[in-house]
């Protein structure tokens, strides 16, 4: 009685509102249905297939996310010998000018339930009062490693050094704005455990204390859930997540530590590309082939923190800086030696907050950094991609047509048709369509989370995504060379 209730519990609809989205499938397949006939006899052609392609995708996505998404952790929930498994964890916080948030996201990694732990913060060259706010929790908090960076080299090198010095088998990347769930770790050490070609887990994000907030962030908390629970749901359903998040993600050593210094140091049109771009390191996981381990050739991993002879590293903790340099890969005992990918998890039982933009300028900036993101990942991510499942391929390049065409249909549908030939139609139909798609994912998020009225803001961040946002893909590929991650 008391497993079927916990097993009632993690549903994560009723009977009642899984009527709703079958609801939601069998209008958009409706939808689906009239724009193949308008495309063909009434809105012009550019535009109508634009819109069609678009309804196929948002209908492929929502009907997997729907029926093919399991919680990888439900299965991982009732690990047995658990207790007696566990790997030591190393969770890793660059930090730079973050004085208001970074006490609040190394506690909760110290609250973490789970243990062994080892938490590595590297304070890139920080101007503000966050050098003093580390050392000060160094002191309450003694076996907290820090290291303080003479000099900005930014976040994904900061990362790269904690990496060369970390213990664990599993490193856990955490934004420092951000503040994991006390048990987000060790929902996560579950999954992996429960499966040995499990190279990565992403967690669920919602903006912190959004309810209180401005409007602002109450638009980003619907629309990260959306992009957590139904892109990333979706793409879980592959094992083939397109972006393992930064505000957490987990990885498996023996799938990353192999290229953290290429994506640290990693170039683009010449250039160093200095985002930190989540995208670039789950491109290298997605098409990594992972090896039958060899103990021999794992113990000696090449350590790369002598790549930065110009800086100096100040570091705070238990162990010396070079006891944590000679730590090792685990031996990954696999039984069969055949071909594999690794496997990428999403779960929404592995749980973080996340410190939002508070202003439209602020959202802006982080948009065009973003963007950037996403240019890069057209050739990293896009370049290996087609290994994986061929449907979830096929809807992983369709996004990426559909998200550069976007400028233009909207040119075209509300500026040149208009001016050009008096066809109102096409324009009309376009702010309705989007309209239609904000309303779809505003009723998911309503589904999911009861009683809440932000789902109101689901179709307004829709409206906000396509007419300001989706402009600031020229802009980003425009000044792509410029760089700063803060």
């Amino acid at each position: 009685m008391v497993l079927e209730q916990k097993a009632r519990q993690r549903k994560e609809l009723d009977k009642k509102r899984w009527l709703v989205r079958y609801a939601i499938l069998a209008a958009i397949a409706s939808v689906f249905a009239v724009k193949f006939y308008m495309m063909l006899y009434v809105l012009d052609i550019a535009v109508g297939a634009y819109s069609f392609i678009t309804t196929f995708v948002i209908f492929s996505i929502l009907l997997i996310s729907y029926t093919k998404y399991k919680d990888p952790y439900i299965e991982a929930e009732s690990l047995p010998d658990f207790n007696k498994n566990k790997p030591l964890v190393t969770i890793i916080v660059p930090v730079k000018n973050e004085e208001e948030n970074i006490k609040r996201a190394l506690q909760s990694c110290i609250e973490s339930t789970y243990s062994p732990k080892q938490i590595i913060i590297v304070n890139d060259g920080s101007t503000d009062q966050t050098p003093q706010i580390l050392d000060q929790m160094h002191k309450e908090y003694p076996y907290l490693h820090i290291i303080h960076l003479s000099k900005s080299v930014g976040k994904k090198k900061a990362i790269e050094m904690a990496t060369e010095i970390a213990s664990g088998e599993i490193y856990v990347f955490m934004d420092s704005d951000c503040n994991m769930a006390n048990d987000a770790v060790e929902n996560a050490v579950k999954i992996f455990l429960s499966d040995r070609k499990i190279g990565a887990v992403t967690g669920h994000g919602r903006v912190r204390d959004s309810e209180e907030g401005n409007a602002l962030k109450k638009l980003q908390d619907v629309w990260y859930d959306g992009q957590y629970r139904i892109i990333k749901g979706m793409e879980s359903s592959f094992s083939s997540l397109t972006c393992c998040s930064g505000a957490f993600s987990a990885f498996r050593r023996a799938a990353v530590q192999p290229y953290m210094h290429a994506w640290a140091h990693d170039k683009f049109l010449g250039t160093e590309f200095k985002f930190a771009t989540d995208r670039r390191l789950t491109a290298y996981v997605l098409g990594a082939d992972p090896p039958s381990y060899d103990k021999e050739a794992g113990s000696k991993p090449e350590q790369r923190a002598d790549a930065y002879p110009h800086l100096s590293l100040l570091s705070s903790g238990n162990d010396g800086f070079e006891v944590m340099r000679q730590s090792h890969d685990p031996e990954i005992a696999l039984e069969d030696k055949s071909r594999y990918r690794w496997k990428l998890k999403y779960s929404p039982h592995v749980r973080v907050y996340i410190g939002p933009p508070e202003s439209l300028s602020a959202l802006i900036r982080q948009q065009i950094r973003w963007r950037k993101s996403f240019i890069r990942s057209i050739f990293s991510t896009g370049k290996v991609y087609w290994k994986r499942p061929f449907f979830a391929a096929v809807l992983y390049y369709l996004q990426i047509a559909l998200k550069i065409l976007r400028p233009y249909i909207a040119i075209k549908s509300l500026i040149l048709l208009p001016l050009l030939s008096n066809d109102y139609y096409n324009g009309i139909f376009y702010v309705v369509s989007i309209v239609f798609t904000g309303m779809i994912y505003g009723i998911d998020f309503r589904l999911r989370n009861p009683g809440s009225g932000l789902w109101l803001y689901r179709p307004l961040m829709t409206i906000l995504s396509t007419f300001v946002f989706s402009w600031l893909l020229i802009y980003a590929a425009l000044t792509i060379k410029k760089a700063a991650w803060r």
